[in-house]
């Protein structure tokens, strides 16, 4: 039985070189209309066994667009948000260190004998992926957070 499969082609990534400028009220910004953690991926590794997060950011646009807000697809792992955090507590000025929002919590010492029952109980990663939404709407909504820490987001964005 053959199949018919469509094939549609990403579509081609711009590039734009953001140099200073002399006027400082032309330099873009970035700001999120939108920030969605989705669902989660199950990987098992000889080893190990974890979950990847798909984490979609709508970009607020500066205007009127017939193909709407750009958004940015990535994936991540609890550890990343942990050293997010960490970093994000480390180099922030220290008036905005206590503004940074917390993590969902690790899994219990209790659960943890039973990692691998617990970890991946769809419950339990449903309020995992609650907590790391909160986490970054609290962060990337807020604009003097977003506007200080804007390099460290890029970072993370980026890895």
């Amino acid at each position: 039985m053959p199949h018919d499969f469509k094939f549609l082609a990403p579509e081609p990534i711009n590039l734009a070189i953001n140099e200073p400028t002399s006027d400082d009220s032309l330099v873009p910004t970035l700001h999120f209309q939108n920030v969605t953690v989705g669902g989660c991926t199950i990987v098992n590794s000889l080893n190990n066994k974890f979950t990847v997060w798909q984490v979609e950011l709508t970009l607020a646009s500066n205007g009127p667009s017939e193909r709407g807000s750009p958004k940015i697809n990535v994936y991540k792992r609890y550890t990343d948000f942990v050293v997010f955090r960490e970093r994000l507590i480390r180099e922030l000025p220290l008036v905005l260190r206590a503004n940074v929002p917390g993590l969902p919590p690790k899994i219990s010492w209790y659960d943890a004998l039973r990692y691998e029952d617990a970890n991946f109980q769809s419950s339990w990663l449903a309020r995992r992926r609650a907590g790391l939404e909160l986490f970054l709407n609290q962060l990337l909504l807020n604009d003097k957070m977003l506007e200080a820490a804007v390099e460290l987001v890029k970072r993370f964005l980026e890895k």
